[in-house]
């Protein structure tokens, strides 16, 4: 069953992370711009990356901070609610990954591997003309970033570990039996039986999401606020059976990982881990990578699982203000 449930639920394994959609009036330049309600600009754009049209979004204004989504399989969207409060003082920049929400499928599917994935963000720095990355990612995006942290530490300012999936394989273990402890039995059974049905093997939106939904809630301290997470989610089909086929084909990331063992010492620019304290992620496992690390901080936030940008969002924001400007003033 453990199989199974990691091949046909996405997000039913800690990487898993939420999506929506957002759009824009495009101009003459053929980029969207929008308005958000705070009046923090928003624009798009598609580029081609490494052969690939990747999908950026821009908000705010300010020193530029890469956000790299969840997943593996999933796109930005769920990040941007949550950093419309970042984005008052900082540039947030989000991009859909090769083969996720907005950005292109590839032809050549054995390019989707995380060392395409870390060359498309090298790419994208470039592209972006940043000179140093501040660099954030959640879940899946935590381990990306420190990937890319070793192939290219020359080239980050700081970065920010949110959540970090786990650092090496029998954590991912722990990981995935703390989450089927955490689900109830009734919760099992419908999402077995979901699993089971033609609509979704057919990938009819309404299915895949209630089995997207029922395999996260056990990622949140409070499971009742699963529909507050994904209330502005979309699926179409397309973006189901991309999101299947990328977190099938990332699956071996996890075979015999170690991130620990890697390199971690060679970013040597400011770090923090910031997780919550019911996170599904065995706290080891954070621990672990902060001592990994030569300049590394960790910060616990109370009551909250693996999205605390969305259930502590002041203590969130708070902390991550006072990482990156420690005169911050709340």
């Amino acid at each position: 069953m453990k199989k199974l449930l990691f091949a046909s639920i996405i997000l039913s394994i800690i990487l898993s992370s939420c999506g929506s959609s957002e759009s824009g009036n495009e101009n003459n330049n053929g980029v969207e711009l929008n308005e958000s309600e705070n009046n923090i600009e928003i624009t798009t754009e598609k580029v081609e990356i490494n052969g690939v049209e990747h999908f950026i979004k821009k908000m705010g204004k300010g020193e530029p901070i890469v956000v790299l989504h969840g997943g593996p399989g999933i796109f930005h969207d769920y990040l941007v609610p949550h950093f419309k409060k970042i984005a008052e003082n900082y540039e947030v920049i989000f991009y859909d990954q090769r083969a996720c929400g907005q950005t292109a499928f590839p032809s050549d599917t054995s390019s989707i591997n995380i060392v395409s994935y870390v060359e498309d963000l090298e790419a994208i720095r470039t592209y972006l003309k940043i000179e140093k990355l501040n660099l954030l990612g959640h879940s899946w995006g935590a381990l990306l970033a420190m990937k890319y942290g070793v192939k290219y530490p020359d080239n980050l300012n700081r970065l920010m570990l949110v959540s970090p999936a786990p650092a090496n394989t029998n954590y991912f273990d722990e990981t995935f039996a703390n989450m089927q402890q955490k689900r109830s039995e009734a919760d099992t059974k419908e999402l077995i039986e979901t699993m089971m049905s033609s609509e979704f093997a057919n990938r009819e939106k309404n299915a895949f999401r209630k089995v997207v939904l029922l395999g996260d809630k056990t990622n949140l301290a409070d499971q009742t606020k699963i529909e507050e997470l994904y209330k502005p989610m979309e699926f179409s089909e397309t973006t189901a059976n991309s999101m299947l086929i990328v977190n099938s084909l990332l699956e071996r990331t996890y075979f015999n990982l170690d991130i620990t063992n890697e390199g971690l010492n060679k970013i040597t620019c400011s770090t923090i881990i910031i997780l919550g304290d019911l996170d599904n992620v065995p706290f080891n496992s954070a621990q672990a990578i902060q001592d990994s690390f030569k300049n590394c901080k960790l910060k616990v936030l109370k009551k909250c699982g693996h999205y605390p940008f969305f259930e502590s969002p002041k203590e969130f924001n708070t902390a991550l203000n006072d990482f990156l400007d420690p005169h911050y003033d709340q």
